[in-house]
């Protein structure tokens, strides 16, 4: 039989005899030890438990008694659920508390006055947690500047899953990326992120919504530094820079990754389904990539995309 007080701290032993008194009320405890099979020494503990609870009583000749079942647990229940929501209220003003120890945090970062714009230095070895922290705190897409040694999907699987969730996340190459570090870029366009090459950045930098951008402490130099960004004024500078590059940007060419292969099969007409069997990937991985494609060349429909695909890698295309 399932145990439905232990979330009151009372053991198997003190619901069996709850059960046994409320069936025969008013029995000596010696009874119900004989009964069961206890010692003394086991009924007395049993008998402890729900009189901590208030759930049975002894009266002075030893006899055991209870009180109605829904009364007495309605009683204990109610007092349990206004202990968690004290709880939860003060969990949740520790909760709203958290910036201003991110706050104190910065200072003793950057030795800085607690009322100077939000930006926080990062550790180059909490990179990863701290892309992630910022993901799962913020809204709106993510837009990612990338350079060629940074994270892959499988070091971000927080983001991974948003993605497959659904958020939003867009990422700007340069044509030097996407040729020397290509498993880098397909790694990511596989994860669900829509990509162009873009006209050169002077570093690396990822925008959360208009929340957090996380860049580079080096502008225009290599460094493994980074730093967080809060400013409002400053976040949306980074923005407003991500897209331009990605309006000034043109597709991905992705003809070494099997996306020829993929739209010849689009175009012989087979499924989903079974293109994903054809070529060895998932069918999230096959819909994906179609529509990560058809967003790069700007079409509506699948056979669009196969023309413009075609055009484009025409010989006489120029």
């Amino acid at each position: 039989m399932i145990n439905r007080l232990h979330v009151l701290g009372i053991g198997p032993e003190g619901e069996t005899l709850y059960r046994q008194v409320l069936r025969s009320p008013g029995l000596l405890l010696t009874t119900y030890a004989n009964r069961l099979g206890w010692s003394d020494a086991e009924a007395d503990r049993a008998l402890e438990q729900l009189r901590r609870r208030r759930l049975v009583r002894a009266n002075d000749l030893g006899e055991v008694r209870v009180d109605h079942p829904r009364a007495a647990l309605e009683r204990v229940v109610s007092a349990e659920e206004a202990q968690l929501a004290t709880r939860r209220q003060d969990l949740a003003r520790l909760r709203d508390a958290i910036d201003g120890y991110a706050a104190d945090h910065r200072v003793g970062q950057q030795g800085a006055a607690a009322d100077e714009p939000a930006r926080e230095r990062i550790d180059p070895a909490s990179l990863a947690t701290v892309h992630e922290q910022l993901a799962v705190s913020t809204d709106g897409p993510i837009l990612v500047a990338h350079h060629a040694d940074g994270l892959l999907p499988e070091d971000l699987p927080v983001v991974r899953r948003l993605l497959e969730e659904g958020r939003e996340q867009r990422g700007v190459f340069l044509g030097d990326v996407a040729q020397d570090a290509s498993d880098y870029v397909q790694a990511w366009a596989d994860s669900g992120e829509s990509q162009r090459l873009s006209p050169p950045f002077p570093s690396p930098f990822v925008c959360f919504g208009t929340q957090a951008a996380l860049a580079s402490t080096g502008w225009g130099k290599t460094t493994d530094e980074h730093v967080i960004l809060r400013d409002p004024v400053a976040v949306r500078a980074f923005v407003e820079l991500f897209e331009r590059l990605w309006a000034a940007g043109s597709p991905v060419d992705r003809s070494d990754h099997g996306d020829d292969q993929l739209v010849e099969l689009m175009r012989q007409g087979l499924k989903d389904e079974a293109i994903a069997r054809l070529l060895g990937i998932s069918l999230r991985t096959v819909r994906r990539r179609v529509a990560r494609l058809m967003d790069d060349y700007s079409v509506g429909t699948r056979f669009q995309l196969a023309l413009r695909i075609a055009d484009r890698r025409s010989p006489g295309d120029t």
